[in-house]
């Protein structure tokens, strides 16, 4: 399959070349050191099983696989930080065009690779996720390596080639649990091919590697297959959909997360799982012909050109990078050449069966769920393909003069190319809305004057209750209180359910000393919106509004209702302090120490500990407590002093005395927090 390594190795060091550009391009680029969305979701899990979270029981599990966290992790171990790690994936695709290459010289005569080679070097969507810390790349790297086993096993059968290919099956499942999908079509290309002597071990070999996520998805979540795929289902099917799905953040992702805890059936991940189907299902009966619409509507996205944005911001790279100008091969151009392709050889499906069965298994994928650039990306390969042999045989018709098949071919184009370019508005099913994004990241990063600007140039499209809730949160960070206000009141009046205008419209006021209004927002939140998390955040909000009242009791009873919904540090630490305004003691020495477990960094907790210790007399505890809060805050003065006091204590004066000199410095310098 591997021959003319000439081809071969110059493919190879040309998308490396675009790859290693493209990366030295957007080096300075808003989100090259930033992670958001997906990519800080997976950076996430990574770090979670460098800290010896081996079982991974975080729920962003369920919206990843497995596979490309544990890649990042081993990465990460091995000293690779955000720049490496793009690199190794440039490295991927690279590689990827090289393999798909020798798949197109597998089943296509020439020029067809040569043209599929070519296709997949310079296409920008592969060029921009290779530079993205998401699955993708290692998607489609795998799924490659699979269609290669798939067709050694009928070249040269043996029973650990089908294992092997089994294993890779099972590794792509890993990586996007969608790809289930073709479990059936490697089995229909085993059976037909060798007939049933290979089912056997390549069954082994998926079961084997597959099995361990199973198992861990069933004891973990309640389920073998991630819950987030009845969420997706969901998404892509109910009677607002529009079969796209929503970015990870904003009002639509808050009213499809929030539907389970009011319908009081998300006592689990499981739970949550079987009401988003249950509901999908519901709509798919009930309204059969809207879900017919809906399908339709599905199938022209996946055919449409234009490149769906859910956890990149695509329209923001295609501005910044010159690379993608380069790219005349887009997706408008592939997928109609591909349709000519798949229609045209339709006639030998049999033959072709594995490369019509992993492309068009994605399709099968949009159609039962959502539709998006990300998603689709691994049906391109295929598609390619199909592209590259469309034009080499239109080629081969004008060149024999064979009017009557280049006209057909060019109908077909025709039907494809309007397939591709028309029925669908970009602007409503771009739900990342580029300016917002990027917005949120200068947000982040504390740039609150370009914040402004990009939230400005958002909402230039048209009034968006997202945009006009970050806004506040940016003038709130400015200190510019009354537009601030207006901008929260403009997103509830746009959306009157938007928890989070509704929070931090709450805490605003309560900065000021609105209290009653402040009060209500909070009430009001935790009434409306039952999900866990804005349920700690509401009683949280709750408690240091009490505090501010000097009404301990109920600030302590707040506190204690926000911990139930949500074990968190800063929750638990405020609630330490409630105990400290009612005199208890011992429950506060409880409620820090378990804030420091849950966060070891927790530099206030480590001193009020070491302070309370002290005046216990536990001086070995008090001084372990003390120590580590200067470890993590250096600069605060009562920290050294009350060391100072226990050095006096325990007869070390010489240490108390520079203990004692070091708080004073800090104090006259106006630098102790």
């Amino acid at each position: 399959m591997f021959t003319n390594n000439r081809y071969i190795v110059a493919l190879f060091l040309l998308a490396l070349i675009l790859r290693l550009a493209y990366l030295v391009e957007i080096r300075d680029a808003l989100y090259f050191h930033t992670l958001i969305l997906d990519a800080e979701e997976y950076d996430y899990l990574a770090q979670a099983l460098i800290e010896g979270d081996w079982w991974l029981t975080t729920h962003r599990t369920y919206v990843h696989g497995p596979l490309y966290p544990a890649l990042l992790a081993l990465l990460k171990l091995g000293g690779a930080g955000l720049v490496a790690t793009r690199l190794f994936q440039a490295v991927l695709g690279a590689l990827s065009c090289v393999l798909l290459y020798a798949i197109a010289r597998r089943f296509f005569p020439t020029p067809t690779p040569l043209l599929t080679g070519l296709m997949a070097v310079g296409y920008w969507p592969f060029i921009l996720y290779n530079g993205e810390l998401l699955a993708t790349t290692l998607t489609i790297f795998i799924e490659l390596l699979l269609v290669i086993q798939l067709v050694r096993c009928t070249d040269r059968p043996s029973y650990w080639s089908a294992a092997g290919a089994g294993a890779l099956l099972g590794l792509l499942i890993e990586t996007r649990s969608n790809t289930l999908l073709l479990v059936p079509v490697a089995l229909w290309w085993l059976y037909h091919r060798t007939r049933s002597r290979l089912l056997v071990p390549f069954c082994v070999g998926l079961c084997a590697v597959l099995a361990p996520f199973l198992i861990h998805n069933s004891l973990v979540q309640g389920t073998p297959l991630p819950s987030q795929g009845a969420w997706s289902f969901y998404m892509g099917n109910n009677p607002a959909a529009d079969g796209t799905p929503y970015a990870r953040q904003g009002i639509d992702w808050q009213r499809l997360e929030i539907l389970p805890y009011q319908a009081d059936t998300a006592a689990s991940s499981a739970d949550r799982g079987r009401f988003y189907l249950s509901a999908g299902l519901d709509f798919i009966v009930d309204q059969p012909l809207a879900y017919l619409q809906l399908l339709y509507r599905k199938f022209r996205l996946f055919w449409h050109a234009f490149e769906i944005p859910v956890s990149v911001d695509i329209h923001f790279y295609e501005a910044h990078s010159r690379l993608s100008y380069l790219n005349l091969f887009g997706f408008g151009i592939v997928a109609p050449l591909a349709l000519v392709g798949l229609v045209w050889n339709w006639n030998r499906w049999r033959q072709y069966g594995l490369l019509y069965g992993f492309g068009l298994s994605y399709l099968v994928s949009g159609l039962l769920f959502t539709v998006c650039a990300r998603y689709r990306l691994p049906a391109v390969p295929f598609l390619m393909i199909f592209a590259a042999e469309a034009l080499r045989q239109g080629a081969l018709s004008l060149k024999e003069h064979q009017w009557r098949r280049s006209a057909a071919l060019t109908l077909i184009l025709g039907a494809a190319l309007a397939l591709g370019h028309t029925g669908v508005d970009p602007a409503q099913v771009d739900h990342l809305r580029s300016a917002w994004l990027q917005g949120q990241v200068h947000m982040r990063n504390q740039a609150y004057d370009r914040a402004e600007r990009a939230y400005l140039q958002a909402l230039q499209a048209g009034p968006d209750a997202d945009v006009y809730s970050s806004l506040g949160a940016v003038y709130e960070a400015e200190r510019r209180p009354r537009e601030a206000e207006t901008a929260y009141r403009r997103a509830l009046a746009l959306a009157s359910d938007h928890t989070r205008a509704r929070l931090n419209l709450g805490n605003l006021l309560r900065g000021e000393q609105r209290f009653d209004e402040a009060k209500v927002l909070f009430l009001e939140t935790l009434t409306n919106d039952p999900r866990p998390a804005i349920q700690y955040e509401g009683h949280y909000y709750l408690g240091y509004l009490y505090l501010d009242q000097r009404d301990y009791l109920r600030a302590y009873g707040s506190f204690a209702t926000a911990v139930e919904a949500e074990q968190r540090a800063e929750g638990l630490y405020a609630l330490a302090n409630a105990c400290h305004r009612l005199g208890r003691q011992d429950e506060q020495i409880r409620h820090l120490r378990h804030t420091v477990d849950l966060d070891p960094e927790f530099a206030a907790a480590h001193r009020n500990l070491g302070a309370l210790y002290l005046q216990r007399g536990e001086h070995s505890l008090a001084e372990e407590a003390l120590r580590r809060a200067l470890q993590l805050e250096p600069d605060v003065a009562i920290a050294h002093y009350n060391l100072g006091v226990l050095y006096m204590r325990t007869g070390r004066r010489d240490l108390a005395q520079t203990a004692f000199e070091t708080a004073e410095q800090l104090r006259r310098a106006g630098t102790s927090p």
